[in-house]
């Protein structure tokens, strides 16, 4: 099975790594950025939000997440965003009396 591949706008597409000899697939700050077409700043904020956490025993300085977990937290993010934003509701205008 070849890796999935995302295109985040550059010139060419983005490879997920491979999965580690148990399963999961691991990835940095800066290749979880890569692969969502964000900055690396926005998936510290997911952990600064706790949207994300580390998997544990991973070095401080460069942490390294699930990528399962890092579609989640993009979720989440992306759904408080919304609910915050107000786009969501229902205005309803006045109507010109004819």
């Amino acid at each position: 099975m070849s890796p999935a591949r995302f295109s985040t706008g550059v010139s060419r597409p983005v490879d997920l790594p491979a999965p580690a000899s148990d399963g999961l697939t691991y990835v940095t700050t800066a290749t979880a950025a890569r692969l969502l077409g964000v900055a690396p700043c926005t998936v510290t904020s997911w952990k600064v939000k706790k949207y994300l956490r580390p998997v544990p025993g991973s070095p401080p300085r460069r942490p390294v997440y699930l990528w399962d977990d890092v579609l989640d937290a993009e979720l989440t993010a992306r759904l408080n965003a919304l609910r915050t934003s107000g786009t969501t509701k229902q205005v309803q205008r006045a109507r010109p009396v004819p």
